[in-house]
Order: structure tokens, then sequence, then C-alpha cells
């Protein structure tokens, strides 16, 4: 009887777990492809990226227009602005980003392809966990809450 009290205390625990890491990553399950299709994304997949072939429609490249060098200047206030998020290196068109562990990730490291269009610049981004298991969609939710922090910096600073 203690045996199955302690399966089942330690089955809840993995389950709380992983629900509250899908909710900590905004898993929206209602959304396209639906909730069964996310389901086997978020726990097959340790990386997410916004160039062909992601599976998820919500990750894609951006493009932000005004003047590009300002426009730099804000997507690496915007980097700078996440806790626990670090820019290793940075080069004209590329960036790479650690992002730290938590509680509910593990860490992760993205690659920003920087490419100047008329008007703007495009942003293409590559992340991926560094733990060999699956990210429960982690690195979908980092370039999510990028592309919404470089939005809200080019609020805040509008282009001229």
């Amino acid at each position: 009887m203690k045996i199955a009290k302690i399966v089942i205390l330690l089955f809840f625990s993995v389950f709380v777990y992983l629900s509250g890491d899908l909710i900590a990553n905004n898993a929206a399950f209602i959304n396209m492809p639906g909730p069964l299709a996310r389901l086997q994304i978020y726990f097959t997949l340790n990386r997410a990226w916004t160039t062909g072939g992601y599976p998820l429609p919500e990750v894609a490249p951006q493009v932000f227009y005004g003047d590009p060098e300002k426009l730099l200047s804000n997507i690496t206030h915007s980097i700078q602005s996440f806790s626990g998020w670090t820019i290793d290196k940075a080069s004209p068109g590329h960036i790479a980003v650690s992002v730290a562990p938590s509680f509910w990730h593990h860490a992760s490291r993205m690659e920003i392809t920087l490419l100047s269009i008329q008007g703007g610049i495009r942003m293409d981004v590559a992340a991926q966990s560094l733990s060999r298991g699956p990210d429960l969609g982690a690195d979908r939710n980092y370039i999510l809450n990028l592309y919404h922090e470089i939005g809200d910096e080019n609020a805040i600073h509008p282009p001229v």
C-alpha cells in the first residue's frame, strides 16, 4: 500500500511539473494545428526556428520597419531586458544569445540573423534547448517573447 501511494504521488508530481511547464510556455492548444499535433510537437522537439519547416504557424520570420541602426539598437536592448539572457556574440547581421536555465526551463541558445531589407530588417531566429529532451515549447516561447518585446520597444521608440 505504501508503494502504491509513493507511485501515485510521483505520477502526480510529474503531471504537475509537465503541466506547469506547458503553462509557463504559453502552450496555445486551441490554435492550429490542434491540441494533439501541438502536444506531439512540444513533446518531441527541443528547438524552434522561424525559417521553413517549423510546424507551428505563429513562429515565422518577422520584419521590423524603420532605420536599421535604430532597429538594431532596439533589438539588442530588448534582448538585454530579459532576465537570464546574455548576448554572447554580436556581429553585423548576427547575434548569439544564451538563455539561462530556470525552474521550468533548461538552458537554451538562440541564433538571430538580421537581414537588411528595403525600409527595415528581417529577423530569423533559431533557438535550441541545451538538454537532450524535449523543451515542451520553451524555445518557441522564447522566440515569441522576443518578437513581442521588440515590437514594444519599437512602439516606445518609433523609427523616424
